[in-house]
């Protein structure tokens, strides 16, 4: 039998939450904590869980570089999912959320500031210069 990669359990860990929820799971299928973060007047929601999951919305980041980014509204949230070795962040490079951060091989549900302008916010990696992104709010 061959090792089971970071990758393929992270893929069986998002299989088996969907099993969960797709049979009808009683209770919080949240897997870990959450932690609300507030700058002026916005919020930032960042939680090690399988709710943003099930939006479909994620922002995936392998061989050192973010894939491309979801659109999303203001309050909605998307799963940022670090399928490296290596720990990264999720920055803002204009202050407009607080820094995530992501330790390898791990996700975190992400929650768009509620009162974010719809526009196009730049984001990079601080611990990697050369990684970067943008996310579109609409």
């Amino acid at each position: 039998m061959g090792m089971i990669t970071p990758r393929g359990r992270f893929v069986s860990l998002l299989l088996l939450a969907t099993l969960v929820i797709a049979c009808g799971g009683e209770g919080d299928t949240a897997v870990g904590s959450q932690t609300a973060v507030t700058a002026g007047d916005t919020t930032t929601t960042v939680a090690s869980d399988t709710a943003a999951a099930s939006t479909g919305l994620t922002l995936t980041i392998e061989g050192r570089a973010f894939g491309q980014a979801p659109e999303v509204a203001a309050g909605e949230s998307f799963t940022i999912i670090n399928l490296d070795s290596t720990r990264h962040t999720f920055s803002s490079s204009d202050g407009s959320w607080e820094q995530v951060d992501l330790a390898a091989d791990s996700q975190v549900s992400f929650t768009v500031p509620e009162g974010l302008a719809p526009g196009r916010y730049v984001f990079f990696c601080a611990i990697h210069s050369d990684m970067g992104g943008s996310l579109t709010v609409g």
